[in-house]
């Protein structure tokens, strides 16, 4: 049994226009992916951005109660300190 080589073409030219017709199928399907965000995650954002301008120490109450110490008038209250630590409040 002899296989010569001209009865392998045209597999070879199936193929390669079947993996051009899926790049083309995939090339139409990215073209039309889109995003849309949500309203509620838009909000979010927005909330999130002005979360971080916050400053996370507030400096008018440091320097306060800097100045209470150095004063000698600062008191710890330890039942209201009680009380918070046991409070359910967040």
């Amino acid at each position: 049994m002899k296989i010569d080589g001209t009865s392998m073409s045209p597999v070879g030219s199936v193929q390669a226009s079947n993996r051009l017709n899926q790049v083309e199928k995939k090339k139409s399907i990215s073209e039309s992916d889109k995003v849309a965000v949500s309203d509620k995650a838009q909000l979010y954002q927005t909330l999130l951005q002005k979360a971080k301008e916050i400053p996370s120490v507030r400096e008018e109450r440091v320097r306060t109660l800097a100045e209470q110490i150095e004063r000698g008038e600062f008191k710890v209250n330890g039942e209201k300190i009680a009380e918070n630590l046991f409070s359910t409040k967040l």
